[in-house]
């Protein structure tokens, strides 16, 4: 103990004496370290804000009947409520989220003399999740008028453009013909790029005024819970429908179940171009801090080399000055660990306040103190390992080499 404080007490003398070197060294460790944290704040916020958008984009599941592909299965069978019901009761509602049962068809849609032909949806209040819709005026059904079987639809936004000109405030509240039916509008769906063209109603409207009271169905979507539990709901689905439909193999199904892949892989490859980016930016940050404190440490030894002479001349061993130089590499990083923490939480602290007012799309960085604990360690972890070449070659030296330098 008594070597160690001695130890301790002639490290903490040479870094004093070096102030300008010690200095310059703690820049590099300080701001390594302070990205470090600064960046796994950002990427959280990042993560959280993309993620949660992405999963709405990606989640969706799409069951249809289908023909089986291999001889000896079933021909294409129809989808019914009692599907509807076992993907509901028996699904873990942790990994599906929502079903949602869908009754499409086509009908004539006139308001006045206008008269355009579109697609019909029949489904239930879950459905604009589902298809990653929102409404641009109005509103959705509600349970209650599902329940009632209420004479109520929403326009896609192309079909409302033709039937009112534009004017989707204007078109909420108004009555239209769909078929020889009389329905009243209660809201305008957003584009989305598809079915803008077409009218959506409660699925208990469609089956008593559209389409009879018919137990069948065009097809059912599953939302799974996130992105990362479409490959679980996926299995559970198939579980469930080969018990309904007494399927002995996958051959044999005579239902597909759909995701939309290539949106999955997008996602999917964004974050983790993210995530390898953040890395691949720490890393750097790491890599300078940890080579400009190596370097300053073989400048350090090559300065220090007749005191190191002198030191073993009067009986100093090589563990002795092993030690001292490791214990001021240490110290250095240590010291600049703990200044790079506080910057680094000051840092995201301050981008807590400011990227949702200025940059929302950012997120919000989160503080993380695992991540603070890590990136004090790796500043300590930096400190060893560039102290281990210039301590080892100074213990190395010659008493008699060192004293001629």
């Amino acid at each position: 103990m008594t070597h160690f404080r001695e130890t301790l007490r002639i490290a903490l003398h040479c870094m004093r004496a070096g102030r300008l070197r010690t200095a310059l060294t703690m820049l590099g460790i300080v701001l390594s370290i302070s990205l470090v944290i600064a960046m796994h704040g950002l990427n959280t916020g990042v993560q959280h804000v993309y993620g949660e958008a992405l999963d709405s984009l990606v989640s969706p599941i799409t069951v249809a009947s289908t023909a089986a592909i291999k001889p000896g299965g079933n021909g294409p069978r129809t989808l019914t409520d009692d599907d509807v019901a076992a993907l509901s009761q028996q699904s873990d509602p942790s990994v599906i989220r929502n079903v949602i049962p869908m009754l499409n068809g086509q009908a004539g849609i006139r308001r006045g003399a206008i008269v355009r032909k579109g697609g019909v949806l029949g489904t239930s209040t879950n459905y604009l999740p589902f298809n990653n819709g929102s409404v641009a005026a109005g509103s959705m059904f509600t349970e209650d008028q599902y329940r009632d079987s209420a004479r109520v639809t929403l326009l896609g936004s192309s079909l409302a453009t033709e039937l009112f000109g534009g004017n989707f405030t204007a078109a909420v509240g108004s009555s239209i013909f769909i078929g020889r039916q009389e329905f009243t509008v209660i809201g305008v769906l957003a584009p989305v790029g598809r079915a803008d063209f077409a009218a959506m109603m409660p699925m208990t409207t469609a089956r008593s005024v559209l389409y009879g009271s018919r137990r069948a169905i065009t097809g059912i979507g599953v939302l799974a819970a996130d992105m990362g539990l479409v490959p679980s709901a996926v299995k559970q689905i198939r579980e469930i429908m080969d018990r309904r439909h007494y399927v002995d193999e996958s051959g044999h199904r005579d239902f597909s179940v759909s995701v939309t892949q290539n949106n999955i892989t997008t996602a999917s490859a964004l974050l983790n171009v993210l995530e390898w980016f953040t890395l691949g930016l720490t890393a750097i940050a790491l890599l300078i801090g940890a080579l400009g404190l190596a370097n300053i440490m073989l400048i350090t030894v090559t300065d220090r080399t007749p005191e190191i002479g002198i030191r073993k001349a009067i009986g100093a061993r090589r563990g002795a000055i092993l030690r001292q130089f490791l214990i001021e590499a240490m110290l250095i990083a240590g010291i600049g660990g703990l200044i790079g923490v506080a910057l680094g939480v000051g840092l995201t602290v301050t981008g807590q306040y400011l990227l949702p007012r200025y940059a929302p799309m950012w997120g919000v960085p989160a503080l993380s103190i695992p991540a603070i604990v890590i990136a004090f360690g790796i500043s300590l972890v930096i400190g060893l390992l560039a102290g281990c070449y210039p301590a080892v070659r100074a213990a190395r030296l010659c008493p008699m080499d060192a004293l001629r330098h």
